[in-house]
This record gives C-alpha cells, sequence and structure tokens, in this order.
C-alpha cells in the first residue's frame, strides 16, 4: 500500500482506481466496525446480520465510481492536487452518500442505514488525505531542490511564490522573512516566519542560499531599505518585478530575477502619466522592437492612441514586441490598431509609402545602430543609417506636416569622440537644421539620456553573463563612469519631454549620480552572494579585469555643452543648448558626406566629423 501511494502519481487511471477501491472496502469494513462497537468481519457470523451484508461492498463500489467519473474527480493529475481537486472529491462524496442512504432505505439486504452516513465520510476523508500525501511525496522525495531559500513577504505573493517553488526543482522553501510584527512567529504551509533577529542563525544552521524578496508593490526606497538589511547575510538576493511589470497577479517561479544594480541606483524620478495628448492620434515608432522603442509603445498604448504603426528591420524584434503589445491589450481590454513594418528607415519609397497610407501625428525615431565598439568598425553603415536613415524620416515628416517629431539621441552626441555618438550629433543637427526653417510646422525636439538599464547594449547584461559564467568580469578601466537610468523611467520622461516641446528644443534627462562602472561591478559579484577575487582576498569568486579604454570610448558621458540647462516643469527634465548650422549648411554637409561614402574614404570622413562635430581623438 505505501509502495503504491508513493508511485500513484506516476501510473494509470487503473492503479488510481484500484487505489480507490481499497479505500472504499477498508472505508466499509471501519463503517461497520463502527456500527457494532466491535471490528466487523465478514467472514465470521455476526448475531443479528445476515450474510447478505456482504452486498454492501459491492454496492458502495458500483455507486462512487461512476460518480467519481462524472464528477470528473479522475481528470486532475495527482500531483497538482488542489482546492479545486479536494473539492470536487467532497461534492462527489457527498452526492455519494445520500445515493447510497437512499438505496439501502429502499433495498432490504440487512444493512443499518446508518452505514451510507458513516462509510462516505470516512470514504471522502481517506481519499483526501491520501491525495495531499501524493503531493507531499512529489515535492519531498520525487525531486532534489538545488538550493534552500528564505522567501521574504509572508503574503499573498509569498505564499503564490511558495506554491510555484514546491512544483519546481530550483528551491527548497525553509522559512519566510517579513518585518511585520503580527506575522513573525506565526506560520505558512508549516513554514515559520521569522525576524531579521532569527534570520543570521538559522541561515547558517539550514545552509540558506538565497533570499528571494516577493512584494511587488514595493516602491524604490523601500526596496532599497530591504536589500540593504539584507546584504549583511552575505548571500545570493533575487527579487520578484514590480506590480507594473507583472501582467498578472499570479505570482510564478518564472517571475524571479537576479538583483541588478537597476534595484539600488539612486534616484528620485518623477513619473507622469503624460496626460491625455496621444489619446485617439496615430503614432509612428521607428526602432520600435529595441529596448527604447518597445518601451515607448508599451506605455503609449495604455494611453489609448488610435494607432501604432511600428517600424523595425528585426524581424525577431518585431515579433516579439507585437506578443507583448497583443497581451496588453487583451489584459486591459484595449481597442488600439497596430501596424507592424519590417522595413529599414534607408528603404525611404517604402517609408514614404508608410507615411502617406497611415498619416501619423506623431513620430518617435529611436531607431539607431548604438554601440560603440560595433559602430566604430562599420563607419559608412553607421553614417548610412544613423545620419542619412535619419534624414530620411525627418524630409517625410516635413513633406507630409506631421504635428510632432521626437528624436530619441544620446549622451554620447556631446562632444563626441566615437563615431557612434558623432553620428548622433549629425542627427541632431538634421532636427535642428529643420526646426530652424521659417516654413516649417513641425513641432521637432530632440532628447539626450544615458545608459538604460537592460538595454541590449547595458553593461548590466553582460556583467550578469560573466558572473554566471564564473570566470570573471570585465571593466574597461578603473575611473570610468556612466549615468544609468531603468527603461521604464527614462521613457516616461521621454514622452513628458515630447509633449512639452514648442520647436527646436534639446532637451536632457538628468540621470541622477554617475556610477563607477568597476564599482558597480563589484556590488552585482556581492549581490550574488560571491566575493571579488584580487590580491586582498585571493581565495574569492570572481575577478575584475582590467581591459583598458576601447576606441572612441569616454572615461565619463556628459550630457550638455556649456552646462547652461534651465529647469522644466519637472525636475529630471532640463531644456538645453548646443550648436546647430542652417538649413543650407545642412545640404552642403549632406553632398560632402554622399561623396566621401562613395569614394569609401574612411580616413575623409574621420577627418570630416572632427570638423563638423567636434570628434575627439582623445580619450577625455
Amino acid at each position: 500500500m505505501i509502495r503504491l501511494i508513493r508511485n500513484i502519481s506516476k501510473r494509470s487511471l487503473s492503479s488510481i482506481l484500484i487505489l480507490d477501491l481499497i479505500i472504499s472496502l477498508f472505508s466499509t469494513f471501519i463503517a461497520y466496525s463502527i456500527r457494532l462497537e466491535s471490528y466487523y468481519v465478514p467472514f465470521i457470523y455476526n448475531p443479528g446480520y445476515e450474510p447478505k451484508s456482504l452486498y454492501i461492498y459491492l454496492f458502495c463500489s458500483l455507486i462512487f465510481i461512476p460518480i467519481f467519473f462524472f464528477g470528473r474527480v479522475y481528470d486532475s493529475i495527482l500531483k497538482y492536487t488542489d482546492l479545486v481537486s479536494l473539492s470536487r472529491i467532497i461534492i462527489c462524496s457527498v452526492i455519494y452518500g445520500v445515493i447510497l442512504f437512499v438505496l439501502l432505505s429502499i433495498v432490504k439486504i440487512g444493512v443499518p442505514r446508518s452505514i451510507a452516513l458513516i462509510q462516505p465520510i470516512i470514504f471522502c476523508f481517506l481519499i483526501c488525505i491520501i491525495r495531499i500525501n501524493i503531493v507531499y511525496q512529489s515535492i519531498n522525495t520525487n525531486s532534489k531542490k538545488n538550493k534552500n531559500v528564505i522567501i521574504y513577504g509572508a503574503g499573498i505573493a509569498g505564499y503564490q511564490l511558495l506554491n510555484s517553488i514546491n512544483q519546481e526543482n530550483e528551491f527548497q522553501v525553509k522559512a519566510f522573512l517579513d518585518d511585520d510584527k503580527d506575522k513573525i512567529g506565526k506560520s505558512i504551509s508549516g513554514l515559520k516566519v521569522l525576524s531579521y533577529k532569527e534570520t543570521e542563525n538559522f541561515i547558517l544552521n539550514n545552509r540558506i542560499d538565497c533570499i528571494i524578496i516577493a512584494i511587488p508593490s514595493l516602491t524604490i526606497g523601500q526596496k532599497r531599505s530591504i536589500i540593504s538589511k539584507c546584504e549583511s547575510f552575505n548571500i545570493d538576493i533575487r527579487i520578484l518585478p514590480s506590480l507594473a511589470d507583472l501582467i498578472d497577479e499570479k505570482i510564478t517561479i518564472n517571475d524571479i530575477k537576479n538583483l541588478n544594480i537597476n534595484d539600488l541606483i539612486e534616484r528620485e524620478i518623477v513619473i507622469d502619466q503624460n496626460g491625455n495628448e496621444l489619446k485617439n492620434k496615430v503614432i509612428l515608432i521607428t526602432g520600435a522592437g529595441g529596448s527604447i522603442g518597445g518601451e515607448l509603445c508599451k506605455q503609449i498604448i495604455i494611453q489609448k492612441p488610435k494607432k501604432i504603426i511600428l517600424l523595425d528591420n528585426s524581424e525577431f524584434n518585431l515579433y516579439k514586441i507585437k506578443e507583448q503589445l497583443i497581451t496588453i491589450l487583451d489584459s486591459n481590454s484595449l481597442n488600439v490598431d497596430l501596424f507592424f513594418s519590417l522595413s529599414s528607415i534607408n528603404n525611404k519609397p517604402l517609408l514614404k509609402n508608410l507615411f502617406v497610407t497611415h498619416e501619423p501625428d506623431y513620430v518617435f525615431h529611436a531607431a539607431a545602430y548604438k554601440h560603440v565598439d560595433m559602430v566604430e568598425e562599420n563607419i559608412i553603415e553607421a553614417l548610412l543609417n544613423n545620419f542619412f536613415g535619419t534624414l530620411n524620416v525627418v524630409e517625410l515628416t516635413e513633406e507630409l506636416k506631421i504635428k510632432k517629431f521626437t528624436l530619441i539621441s544620446s549622451d554620447k552626441a556631446v562632444r563626441p569622440t566615437s563615431i557612434m555618438g558623432a553620428t548622433k550629433r549629425l542627427s541632431e543637427m538634421i532636427v535642428q537644421a529643420y526646426s530652424d526653417r521659417d516654413n516649417s510646422s513641425v513641432v521637432y525636439s530632440i532628447v539626450r539620456f544615458g545608459n538604460v538599464l537592460g538595454s541590449s547594449g547595458s553593461v548590466i547584461n553582460k556583467f550578469n553573463k560573466q558572473i554566471e559564467d564564473g570566470n570573471y568580469v570585465t571593466v574597461t578601466d578603473k575611473q570610468v563612469t556612466r549615468f544609468f537610468m531603468t527603461v521604464h523611467e527614462s521613457v516616461n520622461l521621454i514622452l513628458q519631454a515630447s509633449l512639452m516641446a514648442k520647436g527646436g528644443e534639446i532637451f536632457h534627462l538628468d540621470m541622477g549620480k554617475p556610477i563607477k562602472i568597476i564599482d558597480l561591478a563589484r556590488k552585482m559579484i556581492e549581490l550574488r552572494g560571491m566575493k571579488v577575487r584580487d590580491q586582498s582576498f585571493p581565495d574569492g569568486d570572481i575577478e575584475i579585469k582590467i581591459t583598458g579604454l576601447k576606441p572612441g570610448e569616454k572615461l565619463y558621458e556628459e550630457l550638455l555643452v556649456d552646462g547652461s540647462a534651465k529647469p522644466s516643469k519637472n525636475k529630471n527634465i532640463f531644456f538645453g543648448k548646443d550648436t546647430s548650422i542652417k538649413f543650407d549648411e545642412l545640404q552642403q554637409l549632406l553632398t560632402e558626406t554622399e561623396k566621401l561614402i562613395n569614394l569609401n574614404d574612411l580616413n575623409g570622413i574621420k577627418e570630416m566629423l572632427s570638423q563638423k562635430v567636434l570628434l575627439k581623438n582623445n580619450k577625455n
């Protein structure tokens, strides 16, 4: 019997049915014994009870089996038995008991009617207990957990996460941790809720590998406070996404993510819903499959525009954002037309057809080659895409008199030292030149900002991969600093800035305090519960290697040329200034650049860039 119970979740329906038949026979025996107040053995004569009483064993089996099949009790997978499955068993057992009582009242076989009350209760109880035992055996004996964990947050999200973890092999939950005094000392599913004082000894005694923070409603400040407390335990820290990142309310093990520096950067970003200016408008987004373009789509679609045209030259990226937007539409019951254009901003005929067909009201130009070292080796392609591609979009915007155009630029466009920065500065100059024209009705604007956490080119992703590989983390220079902001924050500010635009502005976003990349690397290693290996600690886990600055890379990034930024109504958005060129000068620049590209004159291109956009050869 014990062996059958332990392996039943792997067996066929016939094995489950045999087990239930055995339980039925045993329940009938117990019911008779309770009724007689002595052990009832049917093969031995019992005064006052005829041998016909053996029929009750057959009656019970013939009645419960069809009822359980009709009630879909056997549709459930045993190792996933839950409250729904148990409720089906209870309901079917009640029906079974009523039918059995009626039959024993009509058919006189010498069986007391009280058996019809006692036997179904015992039968239902044993069925439920054994199924719960099967779930327990599946969780604790059929799988080996890789990591012992504590869940921080003894709330609904923590409980849902526990249920999800119990079905997987990666973690074994040992306890909960919470700072709510009303929860401390109590238990959830048999697991104690610890206080901070108890946790350190508990971690040592139970070989805890990881703490999972399971409170999706935390603000950034609250999250930092909890992480700061948990850091002292010197173990891996993981976290569930915020509520804004979760599509539905059910928390699963797949939502667990490694803690990034994203969760620790000290910023106070003013998040706004951007009003209703985009409602019922037609929006075109280039580079819609990228980090910034995709987040623009997600935030704009919530504002109920009439249509969003998504343009990207990556089939995979376009497919990925399509799936995400459809999910958002369904989960929020939104009705927004989506058009997906798999094309390049260099394909001007197709681009023009797209503009003419859909007649956009707003254009957000996010398409660009942005990886510094890759662009450095592909100068002509970078110019064709970032410079001439932007020109194509701007010319069509001007020709069709679109209401607003916003260029998504970069801090690398300020005093550029890289080809990428230079091409982005050139794209800004196009926008400025068109904006300065007296007869232009388009509201042009430019938004500059720094590194985006978690984007395709983010150093965060690189560090995560290197830490997972377990060898070393590479940093170009000990003094390198960068500004950082989350994709969600930066895009929200981009939208706010574009709606402020009156024409010709260069907005720059306050990225907070610059962060040393080597400090970021060290912090990310330590957040995984590991130590940095260096001369002072040779037994550490991960080494930080200094590789030297790459071509075109700066030690630090700037956002404004002259530092004369003027504040806007949002403390994180500033009005900046930069030199510009007239429209006729732009035409001369385009002719000169096109000629150099046709000649494949890379040295000439670099010389031209150094003259036109102050491209520096030194690394400042």
